[in-house]
């Protein structure tokens, strides 16, 4: 009797999954820090080409690092997406190394050594400014006119102690000028603790002149801002790239390559810059309206992401030295 009922059980086990439904639908778990809007839109795309369903828990940066780290003994979410590739080189161990084939033309430094987190996007920063309060005369052409005094409390930027682009652009000032040019802009600036009260500022006309990201500041020129512009200095503007990641011994690993085979595709990137104004680590991408080829820019090419890594700690005690000191 017991050997009958035992068959039986295992024959209706085996039925019920065979019966639609009931399988657990194939799924990818997405920690990110990037808006709602873009969110949705990589993730409708790839449920529509894979059927897989993308879970999306949206959450800052350093919130998003601090979980990952908390449930590295049973993590939750299998993909990481997008910050400064320097918060996730502190982290990276907790992520799993995969070379996406969508990888392969990506700039050196854009990849980790083990392939543990990938440049998706890079975000150019740049200097934004309100017409409405300054002259187009009077425009600065380099960061280095951002060191007059007739600038003095009329120039916003972010704390690099709270925010992953503000580091990037301190680091890049430091690279150009050293810790004296940094000393002159911090006498000029209002330093904020977010990085969106910057473009916010300026676009309000709070501010004349901001250091900010180029995306942040077009957005606002592509919904008909006409007092917005952005201003590529001459001397150099920074590269900073941002990336994502396959967590460690995350629930559902194959979806997660393929998630970050989709999120690096030619077709998407494309697809984010014209939509979002984001510009992609891929080289080979296509061009957004409005916003010009990023060989027509002056870049600075001394910008390394990996030795920003390793100044931050020694850039940031300096930077709050400064701060206390004015």
């Amino acid at each position: 009797m017991f050997k009958t009922v035992s068959k039986w059980l295992a024959l209706v086990t085996v039925v019920l999954c065979l019966v639609p439904g009931n399988a657990a639908a194939a799924q990818v778990v997405l920690y990110s820090s990037n808006p709602s809007e873009l969110l949705d839109l990589v993730s409708k795309g790839f449920e529509t080409k894979t059927g897989t369903k993308v879970s999306v828990v949206r959450m800052g940066t350093g919130e998003a690092m601090k979980r990952i780290a908390a449930e590295k003994n049973r993590p939750l979410a299998d993909v990481f997406w997008s910050g400064d590739v320097a918060v996730l080189e502190n982290a990276k161990e907790n992520f799993q190394p995969y070379r996406s084939s969508e990888a392969k033309g990506l700039p050196a430094g854009y990849v980790e050594q083990e392939g543990r987190w990938t440049a998706s996007n890079a975000h150019v920063m740049i200097i934004m400014a309100n017409r409405s309060q300054i002259k187009a005369q009077e425009m600065p052409k380099t960061w280095k006119d951002l060191f007059d005094p007739k600038w003095k409390g009329k120039i916003v930027m972010a704390n690099p102690e709270k925010s992953g682009s503000a580091y990037a652009q301190v680091y890049g000032l430091y690279k150009l000028y050293g810790w004296d040019g940094l000393k002159q802009l911090i006498g000029n600036a209002k330093v904020l603790d977010s990085s969106s009260l910057i473009y916010k500022g300026v676009a309000a006309g709070e501010y004349p002149l901001g250091i900010t990201m180029e995306y942040a500041a077009h957005r606002y020129i592509v919904g008909g801002d006409k007092n917005v512009a952005i201003v590529y200095p001459t001397d150099g503007a920074f590269v900073a790239p941002e990336a994502a990641a396959i967590v460690r011994n995350g629930p559902n690993p194959e979806e997660a390559k393929k998630f970050v085979d989709y999120l690096l595709s030619k077709p998407v990137v494309d697809e984010i810059f014209a939509k979002f104004s984001r510009r992609p680590a891929r080289p080979d991408a296509g061009e957004a309206e409005g916003l010009p080829s990023l060989k027509t820019i002056p870049i600075l090419k001394s910008f390394d992401p990996i030795e920003a890594n390793r100044l931050e700690k020694e850039l940031l005690k300096q930077w709050k030295e400064i701060i206390l000191s004015r």
